[in-house]
């Protein structure tokens, strides 16, 4: 299996997919990471982007991720969604080309966070076509402090997808120590109690010791593939 999380900014790939990339990689999967904007310069002072970006590579490792890359949008104190939709768009194609995933994991688009929707909207026109690539399915995340911070102005995140993260949590932790700057102490939602509080109630809902939820964006699936796998599907 090949994944590529597509993010925002440093952190974004680990508080929305952190333990599933750490699930992933130990089972095999082939797991790549790329960030579009470094974002460090408008919210914390005197940290360098090549800061920030090596610590967005020690996070990769811990996580298990077999490559980090960086699209070098908004590097200028700019937002993404001040940038052209075209400019992100073909930022996000470049990506998809070059990882050649058959799973995508990105932000939700009801998401608070301006750039975050921008994101997922660049990876909705990069996978329009399902059946013209390798990619077969498109995953949307949570990143605690902006998706669930959403007023309901837009269609809210309800997850319909979960992996079971049990074992991981600790590992998506410790990826986000990489961030130091991005931690707040509880009863803060981007804080590390939040984290493993937020696995564990995900985890209630289907019924395991900790998960992360998806919405799936689209998916497609081959109409012999019930059979092959030896599911009886009668």
């Amino acid at each position: 299996m090949r994944a590529l999380v597509i993010a925002a900014h440093p952190d974004d790939e680990v508080l929305g997919a952190g333990a599933t990339v750490s699930a992933l990689s130990r089972q095999g999967a082939v797991v790549q990471i790329h960030i579009l904007a470094e974002g460090v310069s408008l919210r914390h002072s005197g940290v360098t982007i090549e800061e920030s970006r090596e610590r967005c590579r020690a996070a990769a490792k811990e996580l298990g991720a077999a490559e980090v890359s960086f699209g070098g949008l908004a590097t200028d104190g700019r937002l993404l969604a001040d940038l052209p939709q075209r400019q992100v768009v073909d930022a996000v194609s470049q990506a998809l080309r070059e990882a050649d995933p058959e799973v995508v994991f990105t932000h939700h688009p009801g998401d608070i966070h301006a750039d975050h929707r921008g994101v997922a909207h660049a990876v909705g026109y990069g996978t329009r076509i399902l059946g013209s690539g390798s990619i077969r399915q498109v995953l949307h995340f949570e990143v605690l402090s902006s998706t669930e911070q959403q007023t309901g102005l837009v269609a809210p995140f309800t997850p319909n997808l979960f992996y079971d993260v049990t074992g991981h949590v600790e590992a998506k932790c410790r990826a986000l120590a990489a961030y130091p700057y991005e931690l707040y102490d509880p009863p803060h939602p981007r804080s590390l109690a939040a984290v493993r509080t937020l696995a564990s109630y995900r985890g209630t809902q289907v019924g395991v010791e900790a998960a992360e939820a998806f919405m799936i964006g689209r998916e497609l699936r081959g109409p012999m593939a019930a059979v092959s796998s030896g599911v009886d599907v009668r």
